[in-house]
């Protein structure tokens, strides 16, 4: 206990002396608190304030993009992150990385290979740390589970003792250990979605020592002490901070964390009684969702009312307190890691970027709905309801001009517009609108369509953006109470809840909920488009099991990138396996083909490209300069939308094509198009970029505990691993582990 306490006070001022966060006063430093005592810091209320900084600083100063999803452990190796997000159908997977600080998939890690590459956690980079006391400032400089749990337990304990010693005005202690039970509630959350059950100490047990044998707690158990945690951390803090304060945890940001919690332990990863309208677990899910909305609004979260203000609300602060449940502040400092670098990430070099931006695969593009609200294609992509792919831009949800940037868009905060097609060059090479080079790299990677939602216009550095990230908005407490009104078989009420979503900004609303499971479709459907590219669309792949639907995913017997994926959808290990309280799920009956979708194993991002009409003609210069004033400024939330959008096709009619990169030939010799081109669209191993296909298999969806923690380093072999990974690092097929997560 002593040495973890004074290792944080040896380390306070090594991590505070960068640190900002929302404010100046928020992590004012008054003392060098590498030489001062626990009296000395808990005595004074702005020195104990900017100990539990530290605690924010550790969760939170990595988290420099909205991609990032709510992750607070991040997987950190190093400056490196390894970016869930990266596992969906929103990013390529070679996409630009650099200016977020995460790292791309390797082979090895979900990516094409067909060869089961992963064993017991091995994808995982560093050690999960089980256990160990972290007395050290080595350990607790690691971002994993128990050094930080042993850190925020021991200030709550410091914090007890203060509350008499050293008492103050008002609820100032209890204000403060709110905010502390609420992050170790946060981190356990993190870890219980990732890693399944584990050991849950609170300030009433003792630190876990070298020696500590307690058991892998069930889902159930894990869960509930999670909520007890939010619970407690809603009891303590206002709903509200004053601005000197503002992104510090409040109560309602606790409920709405309940809220989140119990909706995924109801889902089908956790929930083998996830098909049930009297499961325990949606009702308990339902009644968070309540208390999180009744809590919102009661106190001025009331969330945005146009779309002008759903595009604000992501850089302005005034606009995002009525959005914003749990705000991440950023001010651009750039050394303290305390910026938002998606400004950075998504600018393309036409709008002052240094990349190609964020390419909007195929998927993405056709998603989102009609203007009137139908959806624009099925669930196998294929175009419905009068939608013209090839004219994408035109008829769309309000939601689509503010999430995706189209030829002849006017860059936020810039007087450029930006250009998306291809064309040769006088040595009849491939050139690209957006200045890259010439060759098949010029299109490498390339789209119709960049991602530009979340920009900020007056960000004056794009490296270090300050641009506050919301990382929980009332978007989702909708979202959430709809899903679960879907769940329990409301019907009338999710419709009507996501019908209020979609008029906060001018939206056609959803057609009718004919049954629960199409409810429960359209309510994850309205997830993906709402909340695209906030880093929330992993997780619901996650415990929705949309990669392979609990039946399994596992093309190991295949010789090549270019298999059928659909001969091996119900095949490999598969959680729902008929026993233990589960339904035996196959290729045929499991929750896809219940919500009528299909699997995103077995895929992978694809795309067409613009480009001008004759590709055989040689040109010095873009040949379609001259006629680009045609074309007027599309602007975001633009009043004179429709009839700019008419010039864009009418400039496309005249002016271009939309061609589809082959998929084996090196070239197409009607176009020259390279294999390469676009994103992840070929088979042709030897093109660049193009070999990803989604290939998540069963036992992916919960890590492992780690082989090296487990056995080797610790000689913990009382762990049990978690069901569907191997006990040992192997490399036999078979999964061995014992400890089991889906339950009814």
């Amino acid at each position: 206990m002593e040495n973890i306490k004074y290792s944080i006070l040896l380390g306070i001022c090594l991590l505070l002396l960068g640190v900002s966060a929302c404010d100046d006063q928020f992590l004012e430093e008054k003392k060098d608190y590498s030489i001062l005592s626990s009296q000395d810091v808990f005595s004074d209320p702005k020195q104990a304030e900017a100990v539990f900084a530290n605690i924010y600083h550790r969760m939170l100063s990595k988290y420099t993009a909205p991609i990032h999803g709510s992750n607070p452990l991040l997987r950190q190796t190093g400056g490196d992150i390894i970016m869930l997000s990266f596992f969906t159908e929103e990013l390529p997977v070679d996409a630009i990385t650099s200016g977020i600080g995460a790292t791309g998939v390797g082979s090895a890690y979900y990516a094409n290979a067909t060869s089961k590459n992963t064993y017991a956690g091995n994808h995982v980079p560093g050690t999960f740390y089980w256990n160990g006391a972290g007395s050290s400032l080595n350990d607790l400089g690691k971002y994993t589970v128990y050094p930080n749990i042993n850190l925020i337990n021991s200030f709550i304990r410091e914090i007890e003792v203060a509350k008499s010693a050293y008492p103050q005005p008002g609820n100032f202690w209890d204000n403060l250990k709110g905010q502390a039970v609420f992050a170790r509630a946060w981190i356990y959350f993190d870890a219980v979605r990732l890693f399944g059950g584990l050991p849950y100490y609170t300030t009433e047990t003792e630190v876990p020592g070298a020696d500590d044998r307690n058991p892998r707690l069930s889902i159930d158990e894990c869960i509930e002490k999670i909520c007890a945690d939010f619970q407690t951390a809603s009891e303590l803090l206002p709903a509200t901070w004053n601005d000197d304060n503002y992104g510090r945890f409040t109560s309602v940001a606790a409920l709405a964390m309940i809220s989140r919690v119990r909706l995924y332990a109801a889902s089908p990863v956790f929930n083998a009684s996830w098909d049930s309208p009297s499961s325990l677990r949606w009702q308990a899910a339902l009644t968070a969702a309540r208390n999180a909305r009744n809590a919102a609004d009661g106190n001025g979260y009331v969330g945005v009312s146009s779309l002008n203000e759903w595009n604000l609300a992501f850089y302005t602060p005034g606009v995002a307190r009525k959005e914003g449940i749990i705000v991440i502040p950023k001010t651009g400092n750039q050394a303290a890691n305390y910026a938002n670098k998606w400004e950075t990430f998504i600018r393309p070099t036409s709008a002052s970027g240094s990349g190609p931006g964020i390419p909007a695969p195929d998927k993405m593009i056709n998603l989102f709905p009609l203007s009137d609200g139908k959806r624009a294609s099925d669930a196998n992509g294929s175009a419905i309801n009068g939608y013209d792919p090839i004219k994408f831009f035109k008829d769309r949800d309000p939601r689509f001009y503010s999430t995706f940037a189209f030829s002849g868009c006017q860059w936020p905060g810039t007087s450029d517009q930006i250009w998306l097609y291809a064309w040769k060059n006088a040595s009849n090479q491939i050139a690209y609108t957006d200045g890259s080079d010439s060759g098949v790299n010029a299109a490498k990677r390339r789209s119709k369509a960049l991602v530009w939602k979340m920009s900020n216009p007056t960000a004056s550095s794009y490296e270090y953006s300050g641009a506050d990230i919301m990382e929980y908005r009332y978007a989702e407490i909708l979202l959430n109470l709809a899903e679960c009104q879907a769940a329990t078989g409301d019907l009338g009420g999710c419709q009507a809840t996501l019908n209020e979503l979609r008029s906060r900004v001018g939206a056609g609303s959803i057609s009718a909920l004919t049954d629960k499971h199409s409810a429960i479709e359209a309510v994850l459907y309205e997830r993906f488009v709402e909340l695209a590219y906030e880093g929330k669309r992993s997780w619901d792949c996650r415990r929705w099991l949309l990669y392979e639907g609990g039946a399994g995913f596992d093309p190991t017997t295949a010789n090549n990138e270019d298999y059928d994926p659909d001969v091996f959808w119900g095949t490999g290990w598969k959680i729902y396996d008929g026993k233990n309280g589960r339904d035996n799920y196959s290729k045929t009956n499991n929750v896809l083909t219940m919500l009528g979708l299909r699997p995103i194993s077995g895929t992978r991002h694809t795309n067409e490209l613009w480009a001008v009409q004759d590709l055989t003609v040689s040109n010095t210069d873009d040949p379609l300069l001259p006629v680009r004033s045609t074309v007027p400024a599309i602007l975001k939330n633009d009043p004179a939308l429709s009839s700019k959008l008419d010039a864009l096709e009418t400039f496309y009619e005249t002016n271009l094509k939309t061609i589809t990169p082959p998929k084996t030939a090196a070239t197409d010799p009607a176009t020259g198009m390279n294999v390469s081109w676009a994103m992840d669209s070929g088979g042709n191993t030897n093109a660049q970029a193009i070999n990803f296909r989604f290939t998540w298999r069963g036992w992916f969806n919960l890590y492992p505990v780690h082989y090296n923690q487990r056995i080797q380093e610790n000689n913990n072999t009382w762990i049990d691993q978690t069901v569907g990974w191997n006990i040992g690092n192997t490399s036999t097929k078979d999964q061995d582990g014992t400890w089991e997560y889906c339950l009814p």
